[in-house]
Parts: structure tokens; sequence; C-alpha cells
């Protein structure tokens, strides 16, 4: 009976427990899901996360499930799901969204570039703020300031809510200074001294005269860097074992010092027992062969390895394989010595497509086209690419250029090119004055000057221009292609008045001079022409009671009134990379002129220019400048010298800097400078970037000049040149070329008239 009531009453609690437990589900159809609180984020949007839709079985047991799967969206900081009827109401209240992230105090770092590690970091304007978006934007800044160097950094992050659930984040900044290397040591270096190793490194200790370079500043990009400058160090060397072990960087208590020391195991070295060539061969293995740098009996190189490597994939390249692979195979036979292997893989022979020009907005496609020497349907070419991308860059109107190769999906044998230049401004409408020092006096100017009229790649100018002696009037048209052979043709006028009465600077005459000229250019190579022109002048030649003798004499000889008919003849080179500022190739002309016999006055001159660019360092943008000038005349027929008007000068900014303008020239009778039949002069130049100031078109050089006109040829001597030394700043504005020099003078001589600083407006 006792077992009968116990299982009774345990029968009763299993009932009550089991009604109990389900007295809060509730089963039903959904006829319809509203979603209150949206302000910004669209109902659609919820739709696509929630698990439930009309028509569903909904129990409301398994509202948790749904809360806590629209939690995971991080859309909203708290949701409420509801019955009512057979409807499901779900309540949500939006997290704010970032409307802006203001920076302040940012120097190191601009604030385009700090926007851009936040959209990495998947932190911009637009998207859902959480608490965790403060501390994630400190994060981020603390660790760009840090591979910066500054470890003091300090970041402050606040939020301000605004209307409309919007959030506004001010970041403020205190950079503090940067850390300084106190040391750099390298641990188990054995055959090369810390100094050899450091040579080439861009972390080194603080140096006082680099102070506009942050010189000695801790950067981790840059000890990366160094750190693979030593690994090809060692490799270049013969040591393949060569391995970086560890690098430690420590701080001081004030973290402005930093310690860093590089462990590492230099292995042992290895010379080169054979080289051998495999693999598919599509050009002979002869020609392959003298573009392998290394040899028996070397110390293996992975400089010259790749040096070797892709000057064989350009060979190839040249023969249309333009995704050649050539696999360098070291092979260590024993402990001391390897054998290597270069397998050739040349791929499939690759025409170009299509050439597509993109950035052009006013220049025609043809201009850019006939520059081209790669050509559409015809084999690849990476040195006519390369060709093609110099010609361009050395337009006028054209500031960068750019190639990319585009592979054609399903196509192992073709490919497109992309050309996207960036056009400048080629043309010039000017109205204003100018004082260009040295002589030179305030001049006024008026003119249209378009590099590319009417985006056709012809250059036309008409110009007025005032000076202190000199007025000039001309006009110029230059078309570069006259005919589809890349002849060139121009022609034009100048109306010159000169009156050198009130000027130091000249022999004292009055002149006017007209003259017309017609030039055309064949070219002979890629980089070589060939011009010739033909130029009827007319001159009229006044003394003055201040006149020298010379200019007297001579007028008194051969009368006031000239007029001739020059030929001209020149050949020229030019290699440059691009036509500003350039950092490779060089220009080189022989040209020279000659009044035709039956001129008034006959005489000839002859020109020799040169300009070589040699990139020291083309990351630090150092660029050597070397450059010569020789000029020689003479008269023939009545005439037995070159006319004072027409006669080599030297000294000013554009010749001998640091002398008066004309100064290195013979005298006359008056002290003043008349010029000689014979000049000569010297340039060498350092260019690098202005400290401090970031403006791409301004640059500053180191210089040296020297030269000197004589009055012939068997009078000139050498230990005569007047030298100099100084430093130049050049800019090429919007207004023109700009030029500033400061300098001191060398073998000068009593009565030189020298100048410590001179500027010229005009072209550089």
């Amino acid at each position: 009976m006792m077992k009968c009531k116990k299982g009774i009453f345990l029968a009763f609690l299993l009932l009550f427990f089991s009604t109990h437990s389900n007295a809060g589900e509730e089963l039903f159809v959904i006829e319809d899901i509203v979603i209150k609180g949206l302000q910004r984020i669209e109902p659609g949007t919820i739709f696509t996360y929630l698990p439930i839709e009309i028509g569903d079985s909904f129990n409301t047991a398994d509202a948790p499930k749904i809360i806590k799967t629209l939690f995971k969206t991080k859309f909203f900081n708290d949701v409420v799901i509801e019955r009512e009827g057979n409807v499901v109401v779900i309540t949500v209240d939006e997290r704010p969204t970032i409307v802006d992230i203001q920076f302040l105090g940012l120097e190191d770092i601009t604030e385009d570039a700090m926007q851009d590690v936040l959209i990495a970091a998947g932190i911009q304007p637009g998207r859902i703020y959480n608490d965790s978006i403060l501390d994630r934007i400190e994060s981020e800044l603390v660790e760009q300031y840090h591979a910066r160097g500054k470890y003091a950094v300090k970041v402050d992050v606040n939020e301000t809510l605004l209307k409309e659930n919007k959030i506004s984040i001010v970041v403020s900044v205190m950079e503090g200074e940067h850390a300084l290397i106190k040391k750099i040591k390298i641990v188990g270096n054995r055959n090369y001294s810390d100094e050899e190793l450091m040579k080439d490194f861009d972390s080194t200790l603080p140096v006082w005269y680099l102070f506009w370079k942050d010189s000695g500043t801790y950067s981790t990009p840059v000890l990366e860097g160094d750190i693979e400058n030593l690994r090809s160090f060692y490799f270049n060397r013969g040591y393949l074992d060569f391995s970086i072990e560890s690098s430690q960087v420590s701080l001081s208590k004030d973290k402005q010092s930093v310690y860093v020391v590089i462990n590492i195991n230099e292995g042992e070295r290895y010379t080169i027992n054979k080289v051998e060539v495999a693999g598919q061969f599509v050009v002979p293995v002869e020609d392959i062969a003298p573009l392998i740098s290394i040899s028996s009996g070397q110390y293996i190189s992975r400089e010259e390895l790749n040096k070797s490597r892709e000057r064989i994939k350009t060979l190839l390249s040249e023969n249309g394989y333009a995704f050649s692979n050539i696999n360098v195979l070291p092979k260590k036979i024993n402990d001391s010595e390897v054998d290597v292997s270069f397998f050739v893989d040349p791929g499939n022979r690759v025409y170009v497509r299509r050439i597509a020009i993109h950035g052009n907005i006013t220049t025609s496609d043809e201009v850019f086209r006939r520059e081209l020497r790669q050509m559409e349907g015809g084999w690849y070419s990476k040195t006519q690419i390369e060709k093609s991308r110099n010609r361009l860059r050395r337009l006028a109107f054209v500031e960068n250029v750019s190639i990319e190769e585009v592979r054609i999906p399903g196509k192992e044998d073709m490919l497109d090119l992309v050309v996207k230049v960036e056009e400048k401004l080629a043309g010039n409408f000017s109205l204003g004055a100018g004082f260009g020092g040295s002589g030179t006096g305030v001049s006024l100017n008026a003119g249209v000057e378009q590099e590319n009229f009417l985006g056709t790649g012809n250059r036309v100018s008409f110009n007025i221009n005032t000076a202190k002696s000199t007025r000039l009037y001309s006009f110029d048209f230059y078309n570069p292609y006259h005919n589809l052979d890349n002849v060139s043709r121009g022609f034009g006028f100048n109306l010159q008045t000169t009156d050198t009465k009130n000027t130091s600077d000249d022999s004292t005459y009055e002149s006017e001079r007209f003259n017309l000229f017609f030039r055309y250019g064949i070219p002979m190579t890629e980089s070589n022409r060939i011009s010739f022109s033909i130029a009827p002048e007319r001159y009229n030649v006044r003394s003055t009671d201040k006149s020298a003798d010379e200019v007297k004499n001579f007028i008194n000889k051969h009368g006031e009134k000239y007029t001739n008919v020059k030929l001209g003849l020149s050949y020229s080179i030019d290699t440059r990379n691009r036509m500003q500022f350039p950092t490779s190739g060089f220009t080189t002309s022989l040209s020279g002129n000659a009044a035709v016999p039956g001129s008034d006055i006959e005489y000839y001159k002859i020109f020799w220019k040169t300009k070589v660019y040699h990139a020291l360092d083309v990351e630090e943008d150092l660029v050597i400048i070397a450059s010569s000038n020789f000029g020689y005349g003479d008269g023939f027929g009545q005439l037995e010298e070159i006319p004072f008007f027409d006669k080599f000068k030297m000294g000013g900014p554009k010749s001998v800097r640091g002398y008066r303008r004309n100064d290195l020239s013979p005298k006359d009778s008056k002290g003043e400078p008349l010029g000689g039949d014979f000049m000569v002069s010297f340039s060498g130049e350092l260019m690098f970037p202005t400290p401090v100031v970031e403006e791409k078109n301004f640059k500053s050089s180191i210089f040296i000049d020297a030269g000197l006109a004589a009055q012939d040829y068997e009078r000139f001597e050498f230990s005569d040149m007047r030298g100099s030394v100084g430093l130049s700043f050049r800019w090429i504005s919007p207004f023109g070329g700009l030029s500033f020099n400061f300098s001191t003078q060398f073998n000068d001589q009593e009565g030189d008239k020298t100048e410590g600083f001179q500027f010229n407006l005009g072209t550089l």
C-alpha cells in the first residue's frame, strides 16, 4: 500500500513539472514579421539574417536563438522579440554609425595615409560603431608610429554622439620625438668587420650635418631593408648557407634611444665548379652563353646569377617570348663547390594584340602612337617597349608614362598593352615682368606658347620680350612629324632691336635685325638626327659716340647694313630618359652655320655641346651631370673675323656662374665685353632633391664651372680659364624656370666682375 502511494506521488510530480515546463512555450504560424527601431539599416538587410520567414511555424522558445543571431551582426545594442497575435515583432536599438574621423597633431604621417591604414583595418566613415573601435584606432596609430621610431607617441581617441544616431571620432596625437639609434652591433661575423657590413645600411648613428634627413632615426621597415641588404652582401660573396639567426631591438627607459643587435651565421663560402645551360633552346645557345657573367673558379654571387637570368629573359623577349622562365639551380657538390645550371623554359611566343592609350585628355592618340616602337600585331619586344616609354617621357607635354602588360584569358600567345599617360600643362599665356640679374636688367614680356598646339604635338609660340638692352619679337612653328618618317619641319621669324649704351656687359652699339628661318630634321637612328636650316636676315648696325674703336672700325670698313643668307647643318644625339631633370642618358650636338658666298658679310660658326646624366643613387635621386661646350668661328672672303655683334661671349648664370654676364670675354678699347672667335666651358654638378621642400620640380645641386672666351684659338690658354663652385637651386614653376646660384670664384683675376649671388627667370 505504501509503495502504491509513493508511485502515485511520483507520477503526480512528473506530470506537474512536465506541464510547468511547457507552460511558456507557444507554437504558431507566422503571418507577418514587423521590425521596429530601424533608422539607417534597411529591413531587407535584417531579413537576410533571420532564420524565419512568413508561413513558418514558430516556437517562442526559439526567440533567444534569433536574438543571438542578430547580435552577431554587431548592428545593435539591444534586440527584443515579442508576439502580437500571429505577428512576430522585433524591436531593435541600432548602434551609431561613424560619420567622420578627424585627426589632430599628425606630422610624420599624412591624414590620407592614416585614413588608408584605418580602412585596411575595417575602420572608416559609414561603418557601424562599437566599443572596440576606439581601442583599435589607438592600437593602429601606435603601431604605425612605433614602426617609424616614435615610441613616445600618445594617442587620445574621443567620440561625440550626434543627432540621428551618428557618431564623430576625433583622434588627437602627440607624436613625440624620433628614437635615435644609439648602437648597432652585428654578432657572428668572422670574415668582415661591422663597418664593412653596415656600409650600405640606411639605419645609422646620428650624423649632425645630415640634419634635414632625420639622420640616425630608427624605423622598423628601414631596419628590415638593411637586414635584407646584409643577406645580399653575403649571398653575393659566395656564402650560400648564410642566415640571420635573430635580430633584437631594445629601447631605453626614456624611449629616446634604440639599441640594435643582429646575430648572424656566415656559413661556408662556395666557388663555382661548372656552369651549364639546359632546357628548350629557341635561340642559339651560342647567343645565351655570353650573357652569363659567372664562370668556374669564381665565388658564386646571387646578384650575378640574377643579372645573367635577366639578360637571358631580355634576349628571349626580343624574339617574342614574353613569359619565359629561367630557373637558376645551384647544386652543392661538396663543402666548398657548387655546379650552376640555367634551365631555359621559353614558354609560348607572344605577339601584341592591341595597344590602348589611356589618360590623354587634350592630346590625340596619334601623337602618342607615333612615338611607339612596339607595334600592334608584332612580336612582343621588351626593348621596343622600353624605347616607347622613353620616347613618350621625352615629350614636353607628358608628366609621366607607364605601360601595363595585360594577359588575355585563355590565350597563351598574345597580350594587350595599356599605355597610361599623365599629361601636363604644355602651353601658357604670359604677361608680366622679370629681373634676370647679372646685367640683363628689368624685362617685360608677353607671349603665347603651346608645346602641344590643339593636341597635335606641334609647337607654336609668339613672344614679345623687352630687357634693358634688347627688344625681341618672335614667332616659331615646329612640327616634329611633318611626315610619317619622322621628318620634322619648322619656320618662323625674329625681329630684334638692340641698344647697349646703358649696359656694361656688351660693347656699345645700336642695331635692328630681322630674319626668317626654315628648318628640316631627318632621323638617322632612334636617337640621332641631322638637321638643315636656311635663314635670310637683314642687319642695320650703328655706332654711337660711346662706341669702342673696334665697333667703329668694323662699321667704317663694312658699312651699316648687311643682307645675309645663312645655311645651317647639325647632327644631334639625345638618349635622355625624360625632358625635365633627366637621370640617365646624354645629349650631344655638333652644329654649324655659315653665310653663303655673296652675302654682305661672310663668316661661319661651329658649336659642340654635350651633356651627360648619370644616376648615382636612384632611390635618393642623386644625379651627376657633366657638360662641355666649344665654339669656334672665323670670317672668310673680305671678313677676317666674326662680326662684333655675333662673337662668342662667356660669363653669367647660363655659362660660368659667379661672374657677371659676358665678363669672361675679350674686352674692347672701352673695357666692355666684345667677345671672341673661340670659347670653351666645362661644368660638373651633383643634383639632389632640395632638403625640406617636397616639390619634385625643385632641385638643388653642388656645381663647379669653368670657362673662357678668347680672341681666337691661338691666344687661348687653359690656365686663363676662370672657375666657380657653389650651390644652385632650380625650380620649374608654373610661370617658368627659376634658378638661384650662390658661388665663390677660383682662378679669378684682378678686374673680373664677380657676383656671389645670381638668379635667372627663363629657360633652365
